[in-house]
């Protein structure tokens, strides 16, 4: 039995963790943001209600809300899983730890 149990144990101490997406910190508000990545729209209740995706970039995951124009891409991209190149400015919501990306230009990177 106690073979057994440390068996069990040195099997469960192999096993993979998978590790969630890392939230990048945010650079100082005001910030330019300019990174080639893909998107999703964002599940879940945002912190500020201009979050409507998220952005997974080399390393790390941030929150978007952009303009009507900017929108209508970046759910085409989402729908369509396409890499997007996203230009930005860092911004605060009104929670202490809300940062995120106004974007103010979205295009189809290729």
């Amino acid at each position: 039995m106690l073979v057994a149990a440390g068996f069990l144990a040195g099997i469960a101490g192999c096993a993979q963790i998978k590790k969630p997406a890392v939230q990048a910190k945010a650079a100082a508000m005001g910030a330019r943001f300019d990174q080639v990545g893909s998107v999703s729209l964002y599940a879940g209740e945002p912190c500020t209600p201009q979050i409507m995706f998220n952005f997974r970039g080399s390393r790390s995951t941030v929150s978007l809300a952009a303009p009507r124009r900017e929108t209508e891409i970046l759910t085409d991209a989402a729908n369509k899983n396409q890499r997007v190149h996203v230009l930005g400015r860092w911004r605060r919501g009104g929670q202490s730890n809300c940062s995120y990306v106004q974007v103010t230009s979205a295009e189809s990177a290729r």
